[in-house]
């Protein structure tokens, strides 16, 4: 019914706008130690922010339908413009060792955040086909349905796919301390979404904070689910501020076989240093995320005539880095196989740096391209800026309307603060996001009240 409504009416709108040995546990507690405490907390809050913002208990009844009505909901592009004849049939090129796994897995992976239903699972199968055997999926991407529509397209096939998924629910994370039964619960429910006895690699989803990380239960759970052999290989994704903390403490936990992380051009430059440092201490693999940078050359004005190699060229240049196993993006499109694979193999050259230099001049005071975190300590109302943006960013520029108002209104605290704010944030972004005005139109968008 949700989903109908939404789909509904964004067509109105666009119509009229055109088991653990003591030692090991025992320093996972220290490293953890109090997260037990915050669970009840995040769960509990989670839980009610998703109950208001979907159902609209305890918001006088306004849940998702009304909210659409004022959605200024413009058509995005997402696929390129043009679509090549020399694109089509493109085909995975390259391999690369995915760390101690010792798995080969395709330089390009899929991704699956957008696949749901029947085309969902012909794009996985094509791509597939077509050399890709590296699936990334979860619970909380299209609500079940990417598992779902994952787990079908890799029947009669499941012995040739390196499968991830992740520790999470259709609603998102378990904070620390969460039960070991009820970790072990996630994982066994997706398996049965994928239609498998086993996943190649769980992730701690989206991971902010080493309490998550390296929460004992967390890790018994793996220990037990391995020891079953429901699951292979344990990692951890991150894109937030904390991201080289986390990173650093996952690489010196020794505990975990991959990272998934936001690495696009222009980010940090510390994080190649922290990618280098997880495979020589760690063999660790690492799939490398978030790589479109924003993919606001969607909507860039003047960036047609770039838009038919940006995808390409930001793929290469994630690639570019030998330390990287994989790039995962994602695929939602059929032409995004022809589009994607394009790159596979392919070298970085002086017209792919060109394009994207292009794309960070346009996207300047707009985008936070380096993610790292300077405005926090700015914000006296401590607002997760970063997190803001972010879910702006999901709407303006992915057009995940649904899913940025989802996860703003599971914000703790919500930018409405900076209405009556005097803006101390204000010039403190080093690439000049100007984050008041930022903070007040993403609320204009994602806010339900």
């Amino acid at each position: 019914m949700l989903i109908g409504t939404f789909a509904a009416v964004r067509s109105s709108i666009r119509a009229r706008t055109a088991r653990t040995d003591p030692g090991r546990r025992g320093f996972l507690r220290g490293a953890a130690g109090g997260a037990a405490a915050a669970v009840g907390a995040t769960a509990l809050a989670g839980v009610a922010a998703w109950e208001r913002a979907f159902r609209g208990l305890g918001n006088e009844g306004r849940g998702w339908e009304p909210v659409f009505t004022k959605i200024f909901d413009r058509d995005v592009a997402f696929t390129n413009p043009e679509y090549p004849e020399d694109w089509k049939g493109a085909r995975v090129a390259a391999h690369r060792r995915l760390g101690r796994t010792g798995f080969e897995v395709s330089d390009i992976v899929v991704g699956g955040g957008r696949i749901s239903g029947p085309k969902g699972e012909d794009i996985v199968r094509l791509a597939l086909d077509r050399g890709v055997n590296y699936v990334d999926t979860s619970p909380d991407y299209s609500a079940n349905g990417s598992e779902e529509a994952v787990g079908k397209a890799i029947e009669g096939r499941r012995d040739g796919v390196f499968l991830a998924t992740k520790f999470c629910t259709a609603r998102g994370h378990l904070g620390p301390g969460t039960s070991v039964a009820d970790y072990m619960g996630l994982v066994e429910s997706s398996l049965k979404r994928l239609r498998t006895d086993y996943v190649d690699l769980v992730h701690v989803h989206s991971c902010d904070e080493t309490e998550r990380l390296l929460d004992p239960n967390m890790h018994e759970a793996f220990d037990r689910l391995r020891e079953s052999g429901k699951a292979r290989f344990l990692g951890f994704s991150s894109h937030t501020p904390n991201l080289v903390q986390v990173a650093n403490a996952a690489i010196e936990s020794k505990r975990f076989d991959v990272m998934m992380l936001a690495y696009h051009h222009g980010i940090w430059p510390q994080l190649a240093e922290v990618i280098g440092r997880a495979r020589r201490e760690a063999d660790m693999g690492v799939v490398a995320m978030k790589t479109l940078k924003g993919a606001k050359h969607n909507g860039l004005a003047g960036f047609r005539e770039h838009a038919e190699a940006y995808s390409q060229a930001a793929l290469k240049w994630a690639l570019s880095n030998a330390d990287v196993s994989c790039a995962v993006i994602s695929f939602f499109e059929f032409q995004h196989v022809d589009e994607y694979l394009r790159a596979s193999g392919a070298k970085l050259t002086p017209d792919d740096v060109a394009i994207l230099d292009e794309y960070d001049r346009q996207i300047l005071g707009s985008y936070c391209a380096p993610h790292c975190g300077k405005c926090l300590d700015a914000c006296p109302e401590e607002l997760a800026i970063h997190d803001v943006l972010r879910h702006r960013m999901y709407f303006e520029d992915y057009g995940h309307e649904k899913e940025a108002i989802r996860l703003y209104g599971q914000l703790a605290k919500n930018a409405s603060v900076c209405a009556s704010c005097s803006g101390p944030c204000l010039g403190v972004c080093p690439v000049g996001v100007a984050i008041p005005e930022r903070m007040r139109g993403a609320h204009d968008l994602l806010s339900l009240v």
